[in-house]
């Protein structure tokens, strides 16, 4: 029978939400605006060289700067995070134990202090959950997260502009089915939007429609600054390379558009196919 290592020890299990968040995102992009709100919102652990005077507690800000160890593989220097100081721990012993030279410390710091720091354009970052489950940021996407672009996208505060006439009614038919689907269970579980509408915009040079790009109108009742956020999130994932993906949203006092939308049939809700789209 094999005997254990003197410093195996069992991965650790979930410590809270962020951690069953996380490998769920993975699998339903519906999680990921959840998902980065949260993780913006906790303390995150680093490893970082061993020092005695950095034992305790200390207050550091982001222009004060620290040292991280980063590390190197088959894709390029990457920075692990981690979302428990047992999940450091481990990862420390049992996966990172043949690369690191010395014994690190492992520092707790608030997530927007640690990225900004991190966030230097020449490193990639992995956030490891206990029990499994990792985010790959990119240094664009470190950089997009700490600028809010992934957790609260600015919703729109223009009116929709543009000819109306422009926009072409996009069929079900001619969205992917994965979109589609995507879109229906994302909104049946939030059940936000008064209506969901998908076009294609007419070329003005030419007048023909290339069809080559998804343009989502949301109509909802509020301005609701996190549906938007996690909405194009969930959909920009989901889009195929070969389209371009467009979304805004409109509010009851938009009254020009919301007439224009009246008389089109939704992606969502689902109507009948021989009901006559009216005012919802």
């Amino acid at each position: 029978m094999p005997t254990p290592e003197p410093n195996w020890r069992p991965a650790p299990q979930p410590q809270h939400e962020l951690d069953r968040l996380i490998p769920k995102a993975a699998v339903d992009p519906s999680y990921t605006g959840q998902m980065f709100r949260l993780l913006m919102e906790s303390n995150l652990f680093i490893l970082v060289p061993y020092h005695p005077e950095l034992e305790g507690d200390h207050e550091r800000d982001v222009a004060d700067g620290f040292t991280w160890i980063t590390f190197q593989d088959a894709n390029g220097a990457f920075v692990p995070v981690f979302t428990s100081y047992v999940c450091a721990q481990h990862e420390s012993h049992q996966n990172l134990k043949s690369i690191l030279h010395d014994k690190p410390m492992i520092a707790e710091l608030p997530a927007n202090v640690l990225l900004h720091f991190l966030n230097n354009g020449r490193a990639s970052v992995r956030v490891m959950a206990a029990g499994g489950g990792t985010i790959k940021l990119k240094p664009d996407a470190v950089a997009s997260l700490v600028a809010g672009e992934l957790t609260r996208q600015e919703f729109p505060t223009q009116q929709v502009t543009g000819d109306p006439v422009n926009l072409r009614v996009l069929e079900e038919t001619s969205i992917p089915s994965k979109v589609l689907q995507g879109i229906r269970m994302f909104c049946a579980k939030r059940r936000v939007p008064l209506g969901v509408y998908a076009f294609n915009q007419m070329d003005p040079a030419t007048g023909e429609y290339p069809g080559g790009d998804l343009r989502i109108i949301l109509w909802l009742r509020t301005p609701d600054r996190n549906f938007y956020n996690d909405f194009c999130l969930m959909v920009g994932k989901l889009v195929p390379d070969r389209l371009e993906f467009f979304c805004t949203a409109v509010t009851p006092e938009q009254e020009s558009i919301v007439t224009f939308l009246q008389g089109k049939r939704p992606i969502w809700p689902i109507m009948p196919k021989n009901k006559k789209p009216t005012a919802i």
